[in-house]
């Protein structure tokens, strides 16, 4: 289990923002933490797949076996990083990320070299701690963030699309959480 607190992972998007030739990594990594997707559903992103007006955002949800969309709400923050990223498009068809489908695959890639390459040095900087991320981490610690800050499971699960409550347990890693939690009271 990856020990980073939401903190620290404001901290570390923080730094990777601070460095204007990594914005859109910030952003994808961002966009991947706040709603806890998979890569493969933020880099495939749309302009037309914002509602800036209603400030909402859908996404087309990977691994399902039909076609399955997820509207949530879009923070004016995030909506204004996102019009920052894609400010000189042309066409509303256009990708967020990348210039077209052909370039999606490298860009997720390019996003997992990355923190693969930097993450530990990154985070051991800000917060001191030896970890490296890969760009999943990003959607599980958002779900365990989500769980320890006292939300309803069966709303996570509703937000990951998972088909039960012990998906959803297991991919979290619930049981450990709470066996540490646990084990951390009984000592006091």
């Amino acid at each position: 289990m990856i020990d980073l607190k939401k903190e620290e992972i404001s901290l570390f998007l923080q730094k990777v923002k601070d460095d204007k030739k990594h914005f859109n990594k910030y952003l994808f990594y961002k966009l991947q933490y706040f709603y806890g997707r998979r890569s493969q559903e933020i880099a495939v992103l749309k302009i037309n797949d914002i509602n800036f007006d209603k400030r909402e955002i859908t996404f087309d949800l990977a691994k399902k076996k039909q076609d399955t969309k997820l509207t949530l709400i879009l923070p004016d923050d995030l909506a204004k990083e996102i019009r920052q990223q894609f400010e000189n498009t042309e066409s509303h068809e256009d990708y967020i990320f990348v210039e077209n489908e052909l370039k999606i695959d490298g860009f997720k890639r390019n996003m997992r070299t990355f923190l693969e390459r930097n993450s530990n040095k990154i985070i051991n900087e800000v917060t001191g701690k030896n970890l490296t991320l890969n760009t999943h981490d990003f959607r599980r610690l958002r779900g365990q963030h989500l769980y320890l800050a006292g939300n309803d499971l069966e709303i996570i699960q509703s937000l990951y699309a998972h088909n039960s409550l012990d998906q959803t347990i297991e991919y979290l890693q619930i049981k450990e959480i709470e066996v540490n939690k646990m084990l951390l009271a009984d000592i006091s």
